[in-house]
């Protein structure tokens, strides 16, 4: 039997109104991790935002979550080098 943990898992959704459009992160963790690397909570935001623009059926959120995405992409690649 394989048993693989997931050390968190990373939920987001859009709020605010047509102006001003934000995306919140749920963090959920599981008890067994201490510390979370800066890039692995990065990279999970990415797979979050990802999923929920997989879902979203308005243009606005979809404009925010691609912008989202793109900055934490970029964020990603500046910690890298």
């Amino acid at each position: 039997m394989n048993i693989v943990e997931i050390s968190f898992i990373v939920e987001a959704k859009t709020m605010g109104n047509l102006r001003t459009k934000n995306v919140l992160y749920y963090f959920s963790e599981s008890t067994h991790s201490l510390c979370l690397d800066k890039e692995a909570i990065m990279l999970a935001q990415v797979h979050a935002c990802e999923g929920l623009l997989d879902l979203s059926k308005d243009q606005t959120d979809t404009a925010v979550l691609e912008g989202e995405i793109s900055k934490l992409k970029f964020a990603i690649e500046m910690m890298k080098s």
